[in-house]
């Protein structure tokens, strides 16, 4: 395989201020004082589809001549269980604050009873994943079907109005699109407008003013984890972290 051809000093000092400058933006835009809005998210979406989808993360990685890694809680075995649950129709590998409360997964089940892997999901380990993984990594789950992180986020920008707004789908793209309308997320639905909810809707975030899909879900969690993002297996920014939550909906 040959060598990647490097950047000149001045281009990858250009690169290297637009990296630093994104990950101050995805903080402003992703970690606000209050509830993340939709706007926010369509923002986000452009820089993360830039440097996690577009390979100009490669770029500085080939320059810099070591690995960034991202910490990701594996839950690949859980999207393994899923497919054999005809209970799940809906899974979303989440890692975000609802209300200041942080949650790691949420689930939609027809059965009354939790599944049994629903205890496992505290004590998931936190892998150090490359981007190459990272973006293959199913995040999503509906009617039987796992979507990775690289076909969400790509949705997210070049449909729903972040780098691109169109309605054209193909087949995987209405997909997600089904999956985008059946769960969202944000404050009690007496508070919005008739159709800005999705089949269900779980009021987690009581002062939001907006209601936010999974996609917007995967979105944020994609922004947090640049901003969580390691250089050589030492983190540019320091998070704290807190105990797992699940929250499960039911039909």
């Amino acid at each position: 395989m040959p060598k990647p051809e490097l950047m000149s000093d001045a281009e990858f000092s250009e690169l290297l201020n637009l990296f630093e400058d994104d990950l101050k933006s995805l903080v402003e835009l992703t970690f606000p004082n209050a509830p993340v809005q939709n706007r926010h998210v369509r923002q986000a979406s452009v820089i993360v589809r830039r440097w996690l989808c577009d390979n100009e993360l490669r770029r500085l990685t080939d320059q810099l001549c070591v690995p960034f890694t991202f910490p990701v809680r594996d839950d690949t075995s859980i999207f393994e269980r899923i497919t054999n649950d005809p209970n799940i129709n809906y899974y979303l590998s989440a890692g975000v604050r609802f209300h200041g409360k942080p949650i790691w997964s949420l689930y939609h089940s027809i059965s009354d009873e939790p599944p049994q892997w629903v205890s496992e999901l505290a004590n998931l380990n936190v892998e150090m994943m490359k981007l190459g993984s990272l973006m293959k990594r199913p995040v999503l789950h509906f009617e039987g079907k796992n979507f990775s992180m690289e076909q969400t986020l790509r949705f997210a920008c070049n449909k729903l109005g972040g780098a691109h707004y169109d309605t054209s789908r193909n087949k995987r793209e209405k997909e997600l699109d089904a999956a985008m309308r059946y769960l969202t997320f944000g404050p009690p639905e007496d508070s919005l407008e008739p159709g800005r909810t999705g089949v269900i809707h779980l009021p987690l975030e009581p002062t939001g003013s907006e209601a936010l899909s999974g996609i917007s879900v995967v979105v944020i969690v994609a922004a947090a984890m640049m901003v969580n993002i390691h250089l050589d297996g030492q983190p540019l920014v320091e998070l704290k972290q807190e105990p797992a939550s699940s929250i499960t909906a039911h039909s």
